[in-house]
């Protein structure tokens, strides 16, 4: 096949659905207004994450489970897609379909030839940016990649392109899961734990099944565990379908979901599109409406992505705040239980014995405390114990300005009395 010109594709060629745009772009004065004051929106919700819940995070040492801090740049940057599979699925085709651009960056061989991490985003001309650069860039969202290492930045690199597709999305390409141990090989990162943070700040992950191999591989087992905690954001693309005939397609489509279900375990099924996801033409035309129509839905499904950014972030947002509201109220109870003595007189090591011997009856108590009645109870455990962190505990609690000081989080958030209380829903209500 022909090679496209640069930056033309499906995202611009396909024609729209009936009453929605050709573009995710919004073009009439009323959706730029929209778009607008979702931004707006946007930054009235970081402003509250960075000045309630940042702190407390901080403070309550919360990336001691690796929750790290969501930065400025992931909050704000375009939506994600995550593309992961076995080797030689087609995940780099696919990009290069999607964007038009038969870059020469784009390794496409029928043996594994994607061996990097790279994030397709959008620039004025085709730039390549190596990993330990990439993660300096103001407008990328990839700081946090850092805490990998210096090996795996030498596996990462950004690419730029003057794309249609880019201005709306960034794509991210991996490098093809291997069988057996050869994965193994040459890796001096760690495969699963990179892909559980990418999926984890994507919007979209697409999961590429090749036709003919449906075995998953140890490593892909591993990384799609990773991906349960994101299972609503996950999509299974059979890819190559029309290299197969009709009833052969079937038995394939039937094992797929059946291979997916078995490590997903999801309750619902994983929505599976089936096509060959590329230019050519088709092998087999016996299910060319299918092919054709899974392809129109996958493109209106990025489509859809920048209009509903606002709402993914708030329920991000959202879910981080009460998981830390929920490990605030653990450590400030485990406070609280703090028998007086070692408060004022104990060591690190005895506190450290005491928290060891009373955590599953402390556990108990404090789910129960939560449960029972989670508007009235909860305030008075925090804000009782003035929401002291883990590295306070076995200090002994000082009185007058300094403790007027030590606020709870809930106090903080606007929930302490009822005059910050109602700002606070004031503020929350015209987010």
């Amino acid at each position: 096949a022909t090679a496209a010109p640069a930056g033309a594709g499906p995202w611009t060629r396909a024609a729209p659905s009936v009453g929605r745009s050709a573009s995710p772009v919004p073009t009439a004065g009323a959706d730029r207004d929209e778009l607008t004051e979702e931004r707006e929106a946007m930054q009235e919700l970081w402003g509250l994450y960075s000045e309630a819940v940042l702190p407390a995070e901080e403070s309550s040492f919360f990336d001691h489970f690796k929750q790290k801090p969501i930065t400025i740049q992931e909050f704000l940057a375009k939506p994600q897609v995550l593309l992961l599979g076995q080797y030689s699925t087609g995940k780099t085709s696919m990009i290069r379909w999607l964007t038009g651009t038969a870059s020469v960056h784009f390794d496409v061989k029928p043996e594994p030839s994607t061996d990097k991490f790279m994030a397709v985003m959008h620039g004025r001309s085709e730039r390549l940016i190596l990993g330990n650069a990439a993660t300096c860039l103001k407008q990328a969202s990839y700081q946090g990649l850092s805490i990998f290492g210096s090996d795996f930045l030498q596996s990462f690199q950004a690419l730029s392109m003057p794309a249609d597709v880019l201005k709306d999305i960034t794509l991210v390409d991996t490098p093809g899961v291997l069988p057996g141990k050869r994965h193994s090989i040459g890796r001096n990162y760690d495969f699963p734990a990179v892909c559980s943070w990418m999926a984890e700040r994507a919007d979209l992950v697409l999961l590429m099944f090749d036709a003919h191999k449906l075995d998953i591989s140890d490593e892909f087992q591993k990384v799609m565990e990773v991906l349960r905690p994101h299972s609503d954001k996950v999509r299974c693309l059979l890819n190559k379908a029309d290299q197969i005939g009709a009833s052969n397609l079937v038995r394939v489509y039937g094992a797929l979901l059946w291979n997916v279900g078995k490590v997903l375990r999801t309750p619902e099924v994983t929505k599976v599109f089936v096509s060959s996801f590329w230019d050519e033409e088709y092998r087999f035309k016996d299910h060319k409406k299918l092919f054709d129509q899974d392809k129109a839905n996958v493109l209106e499904e990025l489509r859809n992505l920048p209009r509903a950014t606002l709402l993914r972030r708030t329920h991000t947002i959202v879910e981080r705040m009460r998981r830390v509201r929920a490990h605030y109220c653990i450590l400030t109870y485990l406070r609280s239980q703090l028998p007086w003595h070692l408060r004022a007189f104990g060591s690190e090591a005895r506190v450290r014995h005491w928290c060891d011997c009373n955590l599953p009856r402390l556990f108990e108590e404090v789910v129960e405390e939560i449960t029972r009645a989670i508007d009235d109870r909860v305030p008075g455990i925090i804000n009782g114990a003035h929401g002291v962190s883990a590295g306070e505990m076995a200090r002994p609690e000082g009185g007058g300005a300094a403790a007027k000081g030590r606020l709870g989080l809930l106090e903080r958030l606007g929930f302490g009395n009822p005059g910050a209380s109602r700002s606070a829903k004031r503020r929350r209500t015209e987010v």
